[in-house]
């Protein structure tokens, strides 16, 4: 087994990804909210959200973590993705 430090590195390591990919993601959520601007498309359209939510449950039982937690995260980040497009 690793050492604390080592573990403790490597979660640091997972982290700077996490927000990378974050930060990617809301950057294309921008260039949604321009494409539906341009489009005269709404913002929110829970057709959508629905989907998304089906396969981050779909990936909770894949990665065998708990869907309540996948669910609020992802109800955080559709929450910011729907600001950065208005």
């Amino acid at each position: 087994m690793k050492d604390l430090a080592s573990l403790r590195e490597e979660i640091d390591q997972l982290d700077e990804q996490l927000w990378e990919i974050i930060g990617k993601r809301a950057d294309v959520a921008r260039q949604i909210g321009v494409w539906k601007r341009l489009h005269s498309e709404q913002v929110l359209q829970p057709q959508r959200y629905e989907q998304v939510l089906k396969h981050c449950q779909q990936k909770a039982i894949e990665y065998n973590l708990p869907p309540e937690m996948v669910e609020k995260i992802m109800q955080i980040i559709h929450d910011e993705s729907v600001k950065i497009q208005s």
